[in-house]
Protein backbone atom coordinates (compact mmCIF):
# COMPACT_ATOMS: atom_id res chain seq x y z
CA UNK A 1 0.00 0.00 0.00
CA UNK A 2 1.22 3.52 -0.72
CA UNK A 3 2.79 4.90 2.48
CA UNK A 4 0.67 8.03 2.40
CA UNK A 5 -2.53 6.00 1.95
CA UNK A 6 -1.45 3.72 4.77
CA UNK A 7 -0.92 6.71 7.06
CA UNK A 8 -4.34 8.06 6.15
CA UNK A 9 -5.96 4.70 6.88
CA UNK A 10 -4.26 4.44 10.27
CA UNK A 11 -5.32 7.97 11.09
CA UNK A 12 -8.98 7.27 10.26
CA UNK A 13 -8.82 4.16 12.41
CA UNK A 14 -7.68 6.23 15.40
CA UNK A 15 -9.62 9.48 15.17
CA UNK A 16 -10.60 9.26 18.82
CA UNK A 17 -6.97 9.93 19.83
CA UNK A 18 -6.29 12.66 17.31
CA UNK A 19 -3.98 12.40 14.27
CA UNK A 20 -1.96 14.65 11.98
CA UNK A 21 -1.08 13.64 8.43
CA UNK A 22 2.02 15.23 6.91
CA UNK A 23 2.11 15.06 3.13
CA UNK A 24 5.74 15.36 1.97
CA UNK A 25 6.27 13.38 -1.22
CA UNK A 26 9.36 15.32 -2.29
CA UNK A 27 7.48 17.63 -4.65
CA UNK A 28 6.39 20.26 -2.18
CA UNK A 29 9.76 21.32 -0.82
CA UNK A 30 11.07 20.87 2.70
CA UNK A 31 8.57 20.49 5.49
CA UNK A 32 9.01 20.80 9.21
CA UNK A 33 6.43 18.84 11.16
CA UNK A 34 4.93 19.53 14.54
CA UNK A 35 4.64 16.42 16.72
CA UNK A 36 1.06 15.43 17.47
CA UNK A 37 -0.25 16.72 20.77
CA UNK A 38 0.26 14.44 23.77
CA UNK A 39 -2.29 13.69 26.47
CA UNK A 40 -2.36 15.55 29.74
CA UNK A 41 -1.50 13.99 33.11
CA UNK A 42 -4.16 14.05 35.77
CA UNK A 43 -5.68 12.73 38.96
CA UNK A 44 -7.94 9.67 39.04
CA UNK A 45 -11.00 9.79 41.28
CA UNK A 46 -12.22 6.25 41.95
CA UNK A 47 -15.77 5.98 43.31
CA UNK A 48 -17.25 2.61 44.22
CA UNK A 49 -20.53 1.02 45.11
CA UNK A 50 -21.05 -2.45 46.55
CA UNK A 51 -23.82 -4.32 44.73
CA UNK A 52 -25.18 -0.87 43.82
CA UNK A 53 -25.20 0.19 47.48
CA UNK A 54 -23.02 2.28 49.77
CA UNK A 55 -20.30 1.13 52.14
CA UNK A 56 -22.73 1.77 55.00
CA UNK A 57 -24.95 -0.95 53.50
CA UNK A 58 -22.08 -3.47 53.66
CA UNK A 59 -20.72 -3.35 57.24
CA UNK A 60 -18.84 -6.60 56.59
CA UNK A 61 -16.42 -4.65 54.34
CA UNK A 62 -13.42 -3.13 56.12
CA UNK A 63 -11.38 -1.77 53.22
CA UNK A 64 -10.94 -1.51 49.45
CA UNK A 65 -7.78 -2.69 47.73
CA UNK A 66 -6.95 -1.09 44.37
CA UNK A 67 -4.47 -2.65 41.94
CA UNK A 68 -3.30 -0.83 38.80
CA UNK A 69 -0.60 -2.69 36.85
CA UNK A 70 2.59 -0.65 36.59
CA UNK A 71 1.58 1.74 39.38
CA UNK A 72 2.72 1.81 43.02
CA UNK A 73 -0.07 3.07 45.25
CA UNK A 74 0.05 4.42 48.79
CA UNK A 75 -0.35 1.80 51.53
CA UNK A 76 -0.25 -0.98 48.96
CA UNK A 77 -3.45 0.38 47.43
CA UNK A 78 -5.54 -0.40 50.52
CA UNK A 79 -7.98 2.34 51.55
CA UNK A 80 -10.92 2.72 53.90
CA UNK A 81 -14.25 1.88 52.30
CA UNK A 82 -15.49 5.35 53.25
CA UNK A 83 -13.29 8.41 53.70
CA UNK A 84 -14.82 11.62 55.04
CA UNK A 85 -18.26 10.52 53.88
CA UNK A 86 -17.14 9.53 50.38
CA UNK A 87 -17.07 5.94 49.10
CA UNK A 88 -13.96 6.51 47.05
CA UNK A 89 -10.45 7.89 46.84
CA UNK A 90 -8.44 10.33 44.70
CA UNK A 91 -5.24 8.93 43.21
CA UNK A 92 -2.84 11.69 42.19
CA UNK A 93 -0.42 12.39 39.36
CA UNK A 94 -1.04 9.79 36.67
CA UNK A 95 0.76 10.14 33.37
CA UNK A 96 -1.41 10.31 30.27
CA UNK A 97 -2.30 6.88 28.94
CA UNK A 98 -4.50 3.82 29.27
CA UNK A 99 -4.76 1.82 32.49
CA UNK A 100 -6.54 -1.25 33.82
CA UNK A 101 -7.61 -1.75 37.41
CA UNK A 102 -8.96 -4.30 39.87
CA UNK A 103 -10.82 -3.40 43.06
CA UNK A 104 -11.36 -5.87 45.91
CA UNK A 105 -13.59 -5.30 48.93
CA UNK A 106 -11.88 -6.96 51.90
CA UNK A 107 -13.44 -8.26 55.11
CA UNK A 108 -11.97 -7.67 58.58
CA UNK A 109 -10.15 -11.00 58.21
CA UNK A 110 -8.76 -10.06 54.79
CA UNK A 111 -11.18 -12.21 52.77
CA UNK A 112 -12.15 -10.94 49.31
CA UNK A 113 -15.91 -10.36 49.44
CA UNK A 114 -16.57 -8.29 46.33
CA UNK A 115 -14.65 -7.42 43.17
CA UNK A 116 -14.71 -5.03 40.24
CA UNK A 117 -12.42 -4.46 37.26
CA UNK A 118 -12.15 -2.41 34.11
CA UNK A 119 -10.06 0.27 32.47
CA UNK A 120 -9.74 4.05 32.12
CA UNK A 121 -7.83 6.62 30.09
CA UNK A 122 -5.97 9.59 31.58
CA UNK A 123 -5.99 12.78 29.53
CA UNK A 124 -6.42 15.26 32.34
CA UNK A 125 -8.41 14.46 35.48
CA UNK A 126 -10.71 11.47 35.19
CA UNK A 127 -13.42 9.82 37.31
CA UNK A 128 -13.95 6.06 37.43
CA UNK A 129 -17.20 4.55 38.78
CA UNK A 130 -17.03 0.91 39.81
CA UNK A 131 -19.78 -1.38 41.11
CA UNK A 132 -18.30 -4.26 43.11
CA UNK A 133 -20.10 -7.59 42.79
CA UNK A 134 -19.84 -10.77 44.92
CA UNK A 135 -16.50 -12.51 44.41
CA UNK A 136 -16.73 -14.89 41.45
CA UNK A 137 -20.08 -13.53 40.32
CA UNK A 138 -21.47 -10.68 38.28
CA UNK A 139 -24.59 -9.57 36.42
CA UNK A 140 -25.61 -8.27 33.04
CA UNK A 141 -27.95 -5.45 32.08
CA UNK A 142 -30.65 -6.92 29.83
CA UNK A 143 -32.40 -4.63 27.35
CA UNK A 144 -34.68 -5.29 24.39
CA UNK A 145 -36.37 -3.74 21.38
CA UNK A 146 -39.31 -4.56 19.13
CA UNK A 147 -39.52 -4.86 15.34
CA UNK A 148 -40.90 -1.87 13.39
CA UNK A 149 -44.67 -1.66 12.98
CA UNK A 150 -47.21 0.80 11.58
CA UNK A 151 -46.90 2.97 14.70
CA UNK A 152 -43.15 3.44 14.77
CA UNK A 153 -39.85 2.31 13.30
CA UNK A 154 -38.65 1.83 16.88
CA UNK A 155 -41.81 1.01 18.87
CA UNK A 156 -42.18 1.70 22.56
CA UNK A 157 -43.84 -0.89 24.78
CA UNK A 158 -47.25 0.73 24.34
CA UNK A 159 -46.80 1.06 20.58
CA UNK A 160 -45.95 -2.64 20.46
CA UNK A 161 -49.05 -3.42 22.54
CA UNK A 162 -46.97 -5.01 25.31
CA UNK A 163 -48.11 -4.89 28.93
CA UNK A 164 -45.50 -7.12 30.62
CA UNK A 165 -42.35 -9.16 30.05
CA UNK A 166 -41.50 -12.55 31.51
CA UNK A 167 -37.96 -13.89 31.62
CA UNK A 168 -36.26 -17.18 32.42
CA UNK A 169 -32.49 -17.56 32.87
CA UNK A 170 -30.85 -20.96 32.41
CA UNK A 171 -34.26 -22.63 32.32
CA UNK A 172 -35.13 -21.37 35.81
CA UNK A 173 -38.30 -19.88 37.23
CA UNK A 174 -40.11 -17.24 35.20
CA UNK A 175 -40.09 -13.71 36.62
CA UNK A 176 -42.18 -10.72 35.52
CA UNK A 177 -40.31 -7.58 34.43
CA UNK A 178 -41.28 -4.05 33.52
CA UNK A 179 -41.30 -3.64 29.76
CA UNK A 180 -40.32 0.05 29.99
CA UNK A 181 -37.36 -0.65 32.29
CA UNK A 182 -35.80 -2.88 29.66
CA UNK A 183 -35.81 0.03 27.19
CA UNK A 184 -34.39 2.73 29.50
CA UNK A 185 -31.33 3.32 31.69
CA UNK A 186 -29.34 0.52 30.14
CA UNK A 187 -31.81 -2.25 30.90
CA UNK A 188 -32.84 -4.57 33.71
CA UNK A 189 -30.06 -6.07 35.86
CA UNK A 190 -30.02 -9.85 36.00
CA UNK A 191 -29.53 -11.65 39.31
CA UNK A 192 -25.94 -12.24 40.35
CA UNK A 193 -24.66 -15.20 38.35
CA UNK A 194 -21.48 -17.22 38.19
CA UNK A 195 -19.05 -16.08 35.51
CA UNK A 196 -19.70 -17.74 32.17
CA UNK A 197 -22.35 -18.14 29.46
CA UNK A 198 -26.04 -18.21 30.34
CA UNK A 199 -29.25 -18.73 28.38
CA UNK A 200 -32.17 -16.33 28.41
CA UNK A 201 -35.74 -16.59 27.15
CA UNK A 202 -38.01 -13.55 27.01
CA UNK A 203 -41.74 -13.45 26.27
CA UNK A 204 -43.67 -10.20 25.80
CA UNK A 205 -47.38 -10.35 26.70
CA UNK A 206 -50.22 -8.05 25.74
CA UNK A 207 -53.49 -7.89 23.81
CA UNK A 208 -53.83 -10.33 20.94
CA UNK A 209 -55.88 -9.81 17.78
CA UNK A 210 -59.03 -10.97 19.62
CA UNK A 211 -58.55 -8.32 22.33
CA UNK A 212 -57.51 -10.81 25.01
CA UNK A 213 -54.87 -9.53 27.44
CA UNK A 214 -52.02 -11.63 28.77
CA UNK A 215 -51.37 -13.39 25.47
CA UNK A 216 -47.85 -13.98 24.05
CA UNK A 217 -47.12 -11.41 21.34
CA UNK A 218 -43.33 -11.53 20.99
CA UNK A 219 -40.56 -13.93 21.87
CA UNK A 220 -36.78 -13.71 22.11
CA UNK A 221 -34.07 -16.08 23.22
CA UNK A 222 -30.31 -16.19 23.23
CA UNK A 223 -27.24 -16.21 25.42
CA UNK A 224 -25.20 -13.69 27.36
CA UNK A 225 -21.87 -13.82 29.19
CA UNK A 226 -21.05 -12.62 32.69
CA UNK A 227 -17.51 -11.76 33.76
CA UNK A 228 -16.49 -11.85 37.40
CA UNK A 229 -16.28 -8.33 38.79
CA UNK A 230 -17.19 -6.66 35.50
CA UNK A 231 -20.92 -6.22 34.73
CA UNK A 232 -21.84 -6.56 31.06
CA UNK A 233 -24.84 -5.60 28.93
CA UNK A 234 -26.85 -7.42 26.28
CA UNK A 235 -29.58 -6.20 23.93
CA UNK A 236 -32.20 -8.66 22.62
CA UNK A 237 -34.52 -8.32 19.63
CA UNK A 238 -38.09 -9.53 19.96
CA UNK A 239 -39.90 -11.15 17.04
CA UNK A 240 -43.64 -11.56 16.52
CA UNK A 241 -45.26 -14.87 17.43
CA UNK A 242 -48.58 -16.62 16.99
CA UNK A 243 -50.03 -19.86 18.25
CA UNK A 244 -51.91 -22.98 17.22
CA UNK A 245 -53.84 -25.71 18.98
CA UNK A 246 -53.73 -29.34 17.82
CA UNK A 247 -55.51 -32.54 18.78
CA UNK A 248 -55.73 -35.98 17.19
CA UNK A 249 -58.03 -38.90 16.43
CA UNK A 250 -56.79 -42.48 16.28
CA UNK A 251 -58.03 -44.51 13.27
CA UNK A 252 -57.25 -48.23 13.14
CA UNK A 253 -58.60 -48.69 9.63
CA UNK A 254 -62.11 -49.59 10.78
CA UNK A 255 -63.06 -47.22 13.56
CA UNK A 256 -61.74 -44.51 15.84
CA UNK A 257 -60.09 -45.72 19.03
CA UNK A 258 -59.40 -44.18 22.42
CA UNK A 259 -55.90 -43.91 23.88
CA UNK A 260 -56.70 -46.70 26.32
CA UNK A 261 -57.92 -48.98 23.53
CA UNK A 262 -54.78 -48.48 21.45
CA UNK A 263 -52.37 -48.96 24.35
CA UNK A 264 -50.37 -45.87 23.36
CA UNK A 265 -47.79 -44.86 25.94
CA UNK A 266 -47.28 -41.31 24.62
CA UNK A 267 -47.19 -38.99 21.63
CA UNK A 268 -44.34 -37.23 19.84
CA UNK A 269 -45.23 -34.01 18.00
CA UNK A 270 -43.09 -31.97 15.65
CA UNK A 271 -43.52 -28.98 13.37
CA UNK A 272 -41.55 -28.39 10.19
CA UNK A 273 -41.17 -24.80 9.03
CA UNK A 274 -42.07 -24.99 5.34
CA UNK A 275 -40.04 -21.86 4.55
CA UNK A 276 -36.79 -23.19 6.00
CA UNK A 277 -37.37 -26.93 6.29
CA UNK A 278 -36.22 -26.80 9.92
CA UNK A 279 -37.85 -28.95 12.60
CA UNK A 280 -39.03 -26.74 15.46
CA UNK A 281 -38.42 -29.44 18.08
CA UNK A 282 -35.37 -31.08 16.56
CA UNK A 283 -35.18 -34.73 15.65
CA UNK A 284 -36.55 -35.86 19.03
CA UNK A 285 -39.84 -33.92 18.78
CA UNK A 286 -42.05 -32.71 21.62
CA UNK A 287 -43.26 -35.54 23.91
CA UNK A 288 -46.87 -35.34 25.09
CA UNK A 289 -49.43 -37.53 26.82
CA UNK A 290 -51.94 -39.32 24.55
CA UNK A 291 -54.77 -37.84 26.63
CA UNK A 292 -53.22 -34.34 26.84
CA UNK A 293 -54.91 -32.80 23.79
CA UNK A 294 -55.43 -30.08 22.85
CA UNK A 295 -51.75 -29.09 22.82
CA UNK A 296 -50.96 -25.38 22.53
CA UNK A 297 -47.91 -23.99 20.72
CA UNK A 298 -47.75 -20.26 21.42
CA UNK A 299 -44.25 -19.08 20.49
CA UNK A 300 -44.14 -19.75 16.76
CA UNK A 301 -42.89 -17.33 14.14
CA UNK A 302 -45.55 -16.51 11.54
CA UNK A 303 -45.61 -18.86 8.56
CA UNK A 304 -46.72 -22.30 7.38
CA UNK A 305 -45.85 -25.46 9.25
CA UNK A 306 -46.31 -29.15 8.60
CA UNK A 307 -47.51 -31.00 11.72
CA UNK A 308 -46.21 -34.52 12.33
CA UNK A 309 -47.56 -36.66 15.16
CA UNK A 310 -46.52 -40.12 16.25
CA UNK A 311 -48.49 -42.31 18.66
CA UNK A 312 -45.93 -44.45 20.46
CA UNK A 313 -46.02 -47.84 22.16
CA UNK A 314 -42.71 -47.80 23.94
CA UNK A 315 -40.13 -46.99 21.26
CA UNK A 316 -42.32 -48.19 18.36
CA UNK A 317 -44.55 -45.97 16.18
CA UNK A 318 -48.10 -47.38 16.32
CA UNK A 319 -50.10 -44.48 14.84
CA UNK A 320 -48.95 -41.53 12.73
CA UNK A 321 -49.83 -39.02 10.02
CA UNK A 322 -46.28 -38.79 8.61
CA UNK A 323 -47.33 -40.10 5.19
CA UNK A 324 -49.71 -37.14 4.83
CA UNK A 325 -48.77 -34.32 7.24
CA UNK A 326 -51.24 -31.55 8.00
CA UNK A 327 -50.28 -27.95 7.13
CA UNK A 328 -51.24 -25.15 9.52
CA UNK A 329 -50.77 -21.39 9.20
CA UNK A 330 -49.46 -19.27 12.05
CA UNK A 331 -50.35 -15.56 12.04
CA UNK A 332 -48.63 -12.90 14.13
CA UNK A 333 -50.48 -11.95 17.33
CA UNK A 334 -53.11 -14.68 16.79
CA UNK A 335 -53.12 -17.10 19.70
CA UNK A 336 -55.20 -20.18 20.40
CA UNK A 337 -56.49 -21.24 23.80
CA UNK A 338 -57.88 -24.56 24.98
CA UNK A 339 -61.36 -23.09 24.54
CA UNK A 340 -60.76 -22.30 20.85
CA UNK A 341 -61.32 -24.81 18.03
CA UNK A 342 -58.25 -26.99 17.47
CA UNK A 343 -56.76 -28.45 14.31
CA UNK A 344 -57.68 -32.15 14.48
CA UNK A 345 -55.20 -34.54 12.88
CA UNK A 346 -56.14 -38.14 12.05
CA UNK A 347 -53.44 -40.68 12.90
CA UNK A 348 -53.69 -44.06 11.21
CA UNK A 349 -52.52 -47.39 12.59
CA UNK A 350 -49.20 -48.65 11.21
Amino acid sequence: MNARLLATFLCLASLSTGCIIVDNDGNDGPCCTTPPPTGQPGDVTVLWTITNGRCADAPEVKSIQISIPGETLYNGGVYACNTAGVDGIVLHDFAAGNYTYTLKALSYSGEVLYMGSGGFTVNGNVRVNVDLTPNGQSYTLISWYFPPNTSSSNPSCSQAGVTSIKASIDGGDWVTLSCEEGMTNGGVPSPYLSAGTHTLQLVAYGYDSAGRNGMPLYNSQGTFTTTSGAPTSQNFRFYEVGGISVRWDLWDGYQYRSCAETGLTGMTINLRDKATGALVYGTAGDPQSCTGAPILYQFLKPGSYEVYIRGMVGSSVAYTNEASPTTVTVSAFVQKTKADPSTTIVLTKQ
